[in-house]
């Protein structure tokens, strides 16, 4: 456990092995994995962790790293090449419980939410389940009388869904993910009726896209998808290398919107770097107001970090994400949909292909409706549209008052990278569709 380290005496050693410039992250993580298939269910309960140590010989020296999953205090500064014997490491300290006994009831609550579901609904198979939560405990240390230590949780819960409607296929994935376990845990009772009225949304037939100018309504979800690879661009070593449509923007944007940063205080409110994580305006609808920044990219820019170091586990490198984007439009309403006497209500939508260097994204529309007179109507067949983030998000004129948090995974840098998306539903008041029937057709 890490409370087997002597992180001050560790640092203390390394300072005086005349190195000019090291840090040291180490973890602790438990980790819990309940999967339900039929009448099949698995469960595991796992400890892991380990501690990495990056330190440099000289200023211009490149950086080494060394990875242990050894414990104590010892083991790492054998690691070093150090000698552990001048001081007396820490006393090892005695096994907690495990929370693998709260397993069981966990696993009991589950069920019912999976029997519910099936029972529910008329399924030509049972929903198929996955829920994966880990709890994370680090410290980091880049100087013997400063070591931060931090605590994160998150969770995540997939169901698949297969049905049919006509002889057709109608299969999907529920997906919520959060860095609450407490709120995951209230979400998960409101699933059964939210897969309900997918299914029924679904089970209807599918129609053509309309083609020409036409409003858009957004569900909050499929809002947050989009902004995910908006504030991607966002991501200062990816501004950095060049690698973000930022670089390339005609800026000012004229955008109705802006976007907050504000990390949740379920967590604790360091990264895993040991800065701290503050509420900040990213972006105010015309510039960039910050970019996200780790210790070594705010360095470059010549500025303090903003707190947004993120790590998957000790074996991986230092990354950079956003924990929690708040978009906010600068003249809300009370109904999005009650604003569309006609057009398309999408309600999910899949992110097929992001190139953050262009700014194009292609989207998959898997769930959307034809609106009329501000009420949801028949469905409307899945389609691909690939298009710039400054169209789309530039096409957002009003937005609803009461928004909904969703939690979205990325991959970066073979990491999986959590973070949490506060967003309104939106209307595009008109996006030139890419359909195939003309919409006098349909209103």
């Amino acid at each position: 456990m890490l409370e087997n380290l002597n992180l001050e005496l560790i640092c203390k050693k390394s300072a005086e092995l005349g190195l000019s410039n090291f840090r040291i992250y180490a973890e602790r993580t438990t980790t819990t994995h309940v999967e339900i298939e039929h009448k099949d269910q698995k469960a595991r309960h796992m400890e892991s962790g380990g501690l990495s140590v990056e330190y440099q010989t000289s200023l211009q020296g490149c950086w080494t790293t060394l990875r242990t999953n050894q414990f104590t205090t010892e083991s790492v500064l054998n690691l070093l090449g150090l000698n552990p014997n001048e001081e007396k490491a820490v006393k090892a300290a005695p096994k907690k419980q495990s929370d693998s006994l709260n397993l069981g009831k966990k696993i009991s609550t589950l069920q019912l939410l999976v029997r519910k579901i099936n029972l529910d609904n008329s399924l030509s198979q049972p929903v198929s389940f996955s829920y994966r939560e880990k709890r994370q405990r680090f410290q980091f240390c880049s100087h013997p009388n400063k070591i931060s230590e931090g605590e994160i949780e998150q969770g995540e819960a997939q169901f698949d869904v297969q049905s049919s409607y006509r002889g057709n296929p109608l299969c999907f994935s529920h997906k919520l993910s959060s860095s609450d376990l407490e709120t995951l845990e209230k979400d998960l009772q409101k699933i059964p009726e939210q897969i309900q009225a997918k299914i029924q949304l679904g089970s209807t037939e599918k129609w053509p896209l309309p083609e020409g100018n036409i409003p858009v309504g957004w569900s909050s979800k499929a809002l947050a998808k989009i902004t995910s690879c908006f504030v991607r661009g966002f991501e200062g070593d990816l501004v950095l290398k060049n690698f973000s449509y930022l670089a390339h923007a005609s800026l000012p944007f004229k955008f109705n919107f802006s976007i907050e940063e504000q990390p949740l205080k379920t967590n604790h409110l360091i990264d895993h770097e040991g800065s701290p994580k503050k509420n900040r305006v990213i972006f105010d609808g015309q510039k960039p107001r910050a970019l996200a920044t780790d210790c070594e990219t705010a360095q470059a820019f010549a500025v303090e970090s903003t707190g947004h170091s993120r790590r998957e586990a000790f074996d991986r490198p230092s990354s950079i994400g956003f924990w929690h984007a708040v978009l906010k439009g600068h003249e809300p309403v009370a109904s999005v949909l009650e604003l569309m006497t006609e057009g398309i209500w999408v309600e999910e939508i899949e992110i097929e292909e992001l190139d953050l260097i262009s700014g194009y994204v292609t989207l998959n529309f898997s769930q959307a409706n034809l609106v009329h007179q501000g009420q949801i109507g028949e469905s409307i067949k899945p389609f691909n549209w690939t298009l710039s983030l400054e169209q789309i998000m530039g096409s957002l004129h009003h937005f609803s008052k009461e928004s909904q948090t969703t939690g979205l995974f990325h991959i970066k840098q073979k990491q999986r990278i959590l973070t949490e998306y506060t967003m309104p539903s939106a209307l595009s008041l008109n996006l030139k569709l890419p359909g195939s029937v003309p919409k006098t057709h349909y209103w």
